[in-house]
Formats: structure tokens, sequence, C-alpha cells
């Protein structure tokens, strides 16, 4: 699942939404604030700019005053009374760049809400901010809706400069025996390959059986940029790693994450294109449910509604032949049904859609 951070998230997905003129202000106050030796003008035009930008306590742009007191710093909101920013009877007093701001806790209650109704064994997280945050969700939030937290977990931070990682977290008997990082991989022009990381972990069953995930997140398109060309790259890369699985007779293999392109894409077809892997949304084509034949979604959209999708959760043959169910949970959209599972549903024609990344599941049988 993509969590799409559990506590703060950067504040570079917050600047995407802002004004051009408070862009503009935010980084010529950050240009300012670099000058080791501001002059008098400069600091006249920090105070402008800083009036400019509405500091408030309900603000959310990335610049508060702190305040020492008693050896510890106090947050103070500007807009009040001026003040002299250093001296030796005030201590010091200025700005401080905050890199993250907190999630509303609905939407992460809407995600544990998801993860317990699927009540996984490995759960497999990608976009998580940092360590400490993945052992305080484990433990304080999904803990308590599952009967008990995960007993291993493992965060693992790649090439992201924001620090977002990916995690795995397993219980009930299910052991975390190996971890292969990816994060070295090269593009073509020598960069970074993967913008996270491809993590491949291994991971064995209580009945010995050994299971290999890959947690691929692709490169997504921007406002005006087009990156197919690296996802189909990336896609390669991904392949050669499952061919070196098969050949060393690998039967239990799982590639999942946000691949960022619809199933029928160009970019998608070295993973897709031979049925080496399989979808979760082939199987529900002659999947049976309550004795009916499943030819459609929960909500009786056709599976095609599926295609648009970027979130895959992939299986080799052996594992996709033995599962046993399977579907996606939209936190905030879909309703408790079929016992607390959520089936495939889609994004509706008549307007229904996520408001954050689904989390798939599959029950396998090894």
């Amino acid at each position: 699942m993509n969590i799409q951070n559990l506590f703060h998230r950067d504040l570079s997905f917050l600047r995407q939404n802002a004004s051009k003129n408070l862009q503009d202000w935010m980084e010529e106050f950050q240009t300012l604030l670099k000058n080791p030796d501001k002059q008098h003008q400069e600091l006249g035009r920090m105070r402008e700019l800083a009036f400019l930008m509405g500091f408030s306590p309900q603000a959310t742009e990335p610049f508060l005053t702190l305040r020492r007191k008693g050896g510890h710093l106090y947050v103070k909101p500007l807009g009040g009374e001026r003040q002299t920013r250093a001296t030796e009877r005030v201590g010091w007093n200025g700005w401080v760049e905050l890199r993250s701001y907190p999630l509303d806790e609905k939407h992460r209650k809407a995600k544990v809400e998801c993860i317990a109704k699927a009540d996984p064994d490995i759960l497999v997280l990608q976009e998580v901010e940092d360590r400490a945050s993945l052992s305080d969700f484990n433990r304080d939030y999904l803990g308590p809706k599952l009967d008990g937290s995960f007993e291993q977990w493992l965060f693992s931070e790649g090439n992201d400069n924001r620090g977002l990682g990916h995690a795995i977290l397993t219980r009930n008997g299910y052991r975390i025996v190996g971890f292969q990082p990816h994060a070295h991989e090269r593009d073509r022009e020598g960069k970074d390959l993967f913008e996270m990381d491809c993590p491949e972990y291994t991971v064995v069953t209580p009945t010995g059986d050994e299971l290999t995930i890959i947690s691929a997140r692709f490169q997504q398109d921007g406002k005006d940029l087009d990156f197919s060309g690296k996802r189909k790259e990336q896609a390669q890369k991904v392949r050669t790693y499952c061919d070196r699985l098969l050949m060393q007779e690998k039967k239990g293999i799982v590639v999942c994450g946000t691949l960022g392109e619809v199933s029928y894409g160009d970019c998608l077809r070295p993973l897709l294109g031979d049925k080496t892997l399989r979808d979760l949304p082939d199987h529900l084509r002659h999947e049976t449910v309550n004795g009916n034949r499943q030819n459609k979604l929960s909500n009786n959209e056709p599976i095609g509604g599926w295609l648009a999708k970027h979130d895959y959760l992939l299986s080799s043959v052996p594992l996709h032949t033995g599962i046993q169910q399977c579907g996606v949970h939209f936190p905030s959209v879909l309703r408790e049904r079929e016992g607390g599972k959520c089936f495939f549903s889609g994004r509706s024609r008549r307007g229904v859609s996520a408001l954050m990344p689904p989390l798939l599941w599959a029950d396998f049988k090894f």
C-alpha cells in the first residue's frame, strides 16, 4: 500500500498547490535567509516578505519564529509586536524552516481502518517518512485494531531527498529473513534508476515456505513531464530480478506497489507482457464468490473499469493459481461488505473516486 506518509508530509507536496506569488516570496525569503552578511536593505525586505507570507498560527507556510527561554526554544507566531531579534537580554530569536507539516488524524484513521479490514499477515508500505513513525504507527494504531501489533518490521530509506522509504511488517509466524536494496541501480544517463528504492524482501511462512516480495514504486509523471521511458527502464530492471529468482527455482514471487501506468501501457510490458507475473484483476475474471460467477466488480461495474489503476499486486503463476480471494480497498470511499472484506470496486464512472491510494490484498494458499 502506498501509505503517503504516516504522521508528517514533506512541504514539497504542499508547495505544489501554492500560488505563484507565494512560491516566489518563499524562494526569495530563503535566498535572503541563507546570506550570512545581510545588509539593512535586505533585512527590511525580509520583514516585508514575512508580512506578505502571512505568518500566523493557522498558516501552512514553512516559517515560524522561535524564542529561547530557560534553555528551551519556544514557537512564537508572527503578526504581533515587533521584537529585537538578537540581544544579550532576550537571547536568540529568529526563523527556522520547517520541512514537513502534520497530517490530519482523519486521514490516518482511514488508512488504519483500511489495513484492519484486510487483516494481513504481511503488510508492505511505501512512502513512509521514517523508522520512528513506523514504530509508533505499528504500536499505537495498528496494534489496537489488529489485537496486537506486527511482530517484525523493517524500514529502509533510499534515494528520496525527503527521506521517504519502504517498509514491511509481518506477524503470526511470518518471518523476515532477507533484505536486498536496489537503490544503487543507475539508469542509462547514470542517474538513480529508482526514485526511492526497489527493495527485495525474503519472508518465510510458518510452514517453512519462502516468499520473495519486491516493493516497486516507479517514476510518476509530472505536470508537464512524461516519464514513460523511465518507467519502462525500471520495469525492465525489475523483470531481471524476477528472472534471476525464477532461475533459482523460487516459485513464490510477488511484485507490488505504485507502477504509475495503466496495465495496457507499453512501459509495463516487460512485467505484464508474457504473463510470467499475473495481476489480481486477471484472477477475478474467473473467481467464484458464494457459488456465483464473479464476472463483475462488487459494485456491478465491469472489470474494465479497473484498468485505469496504477497500483498493482503481481504474483508468480504458482502463487496466482493458489489465490483464495483477493481485492482492493480505497480508504474513506468503500463501505464494509462481504464480512468485512472489500472486493474490487474500481473507480466508478459516476464520479466516485478514491481520496488516497488503495490497499490491495490477496489470500494466497502455498
